[in-house]
């Protein structure tokens, strides 16, 4: 009989962890800034094996950044529950982190959003790229799939073509 207090006790906490996660996926999570590396993105896109990652990297002072960023926002609430996970990398510097989350906060962020603290060069060479703004794409598989970015001056890209891309690893709606 003392055992069943405890199995309620497990219940209960299951309950809490699970409604955490729901929460963390629904439109109404609440909005965090997470300072941190790049390791830590890189450490959140595999411990989400098994579903599609996507991170957009941002800077309050990138103009097409902040344009396009409501898309990801967009994105996440019409297909997390697809298996869809979106997280923003905002390269601003630490000082602004304030300013950083107004606006993810303004945008209804409400996904993991992280803002690096060192030097611009660790995702520039892990990902060959020049700068901001930028979208990433993680297979299933934990694998990059795919990067968007405005390196070439006849390729620059819009959240359309990210969604089109995200719609051949999803499922169809």
């Amino acid at each position: 009989m003392k055992l069943l207090p405890s199995l309620a006790r497990a219940g209960l906490f299951a309950a809490l962890l699970l409604g955490t996660a729901t929460l963390a996926q629904s439109a109404d999570a609440p909005v965090t800034l997470k300072v941190g590396k790049f390791a830590d993105v890189l450490k959140y896109v595999e411990a989400n094996r098994g579903k599609v990652v996507v991170i957009d990297f941002w800077a309050d002072y990138c103009v097409p950044c902040k344009k396009e960023f409501p898309n990801l926002v967009r994105l996440h609430r019409q297909r997390a529950a697809d298996g869809l996970v979106c997280v923003s990398v905002s390269v601003d510097d630490p000082e602004d982190k304030d300013k950083a989350l107004a606006f993810l906060t303004k945008q209804g962020a409400g996904f993991f959003n992280i803002l690096l603290d060192e030097k611009y060069e660790v995702w520039q060479d892990h990902y060959t790229v020049a700068a901001v703004p930028m979208v990433v794409v993680y297979g299933k598989d934990g694998k990059l799939a795919r990067t968007f970015s405005y390196d070439d001056p006849k390729n620059q890209f819009e959240y359309a073509d990210v969604e089109k891309f995200i719609g051949t690893l999803l499922p169809k709606k």
